[in-house]
Formats: C-alpha cells, sequence, structure tokens
C-alpha cells in the first residue's frame, strides 16, 4: 500500500510540474504576443530546392529576432501550431509598409507585438514565426 502512495505522488508532481511549464509557454494565434531581441537580416536558400544559393536557388532574404530569452510554444491542433522548447530566433512576418518602419531598426534591440505560429513550408527558416501588428 505504501509503495502506491509512492507512485501516486510521484505521478501527481510530474503532471503538476507538466501543467506549470506549459503555462509558462507562449501560445499561438490568435493570442498577441510581445517578443524583444536583436533584429536582422538573414538570407536562406529558397525555390527550388531550398538548399543551396550558389547551387541555385533563389535567395530568400527577411527580417529575424534573436531573443533576449528564449522562449517555449504550447503545442495545439493544426500544422502551424507545433510545441517548441527553448527558441531563440524567430522569422518575422511582415507588410510592406512594417518592412519600411524597421529597416531603421535593424542592428538594434527592439520589442515587438504579434500572433506567433510554427513553421510548415519550405519558405520558413525558423521553427517558431511572428506575424508583426502595428
Amino acid at each position: 500500500m505504501n509503495i502506491w502512495i509512492k507512485v501516486l505522488s510521484m505521478w501527481f508532481a510530474s503532471l503538476l510540474y507538466l501543467s506549470a511549464n506549459a503555462a509558462e509557454c507562449l501560445r499561438y494565434e490568435p493570442d498577441v504576443v510581445a517578443l524583444a531581441g536583436l533584429l536582422h537580416r538573414a538570407t536562406f536558400p529558397g525555390k527550388p530546392n531550398f538548399e543551396s544559393i550558389a547551387n541555385g536557388d533563389e535567395p530568400e532574404t527577411g527580417f529575424y529576432l534573436t531573443l533576449k530569452q528564449p522562449i517555449c510554444t504550447q503545442q495545439d491542433s493544426g500544422p502551424d501550431r507545433q510545441g517548441h522548447e527553448s527558441v531563440k530566433e524567430v522569422q518575422l512576418v511582415l507588410t510592406a509598409d512594417l518592412y519600411k518602419s524597421l529597416r531603421p531598426k535593424i542592428g538594434q534591440q527592439v520589442e515587438l507585438r504579434g500572433q506567433l505560429f510554427s513553421s510548415f513550408t519550405g519558405h520558413h527558416h525558423t521553427d517558431v514565426l511572428l506575424r508583426v501588428k502595428q
């Protein structure tokens, strides 16, 4: 009987730990989150093979945020809602106006608000992306 109490206690404690850990992770859209970090540009290989610009793939240049503090995301239903741990960089999804307003801030620390989703195409170059809101 005593062993069952220990086993149940350990099981309950692990559930509490997992629940608390999940509560700290950020949720995907429609939730709006604020992320802070270093804004920078990066170029990755795109179509057709997403492997090598030198071998003929189109360059895909975008804006990225290297986070001050790593984040985690809660898994949810759908291909764009995978759970991720220790995310240190996010790709930014921006309108033309937002590209224009953020361009002078490249190389600076910024805080951006928006909605998160996880990568699901070859055009997504980080595990988690932020659809930036104005």
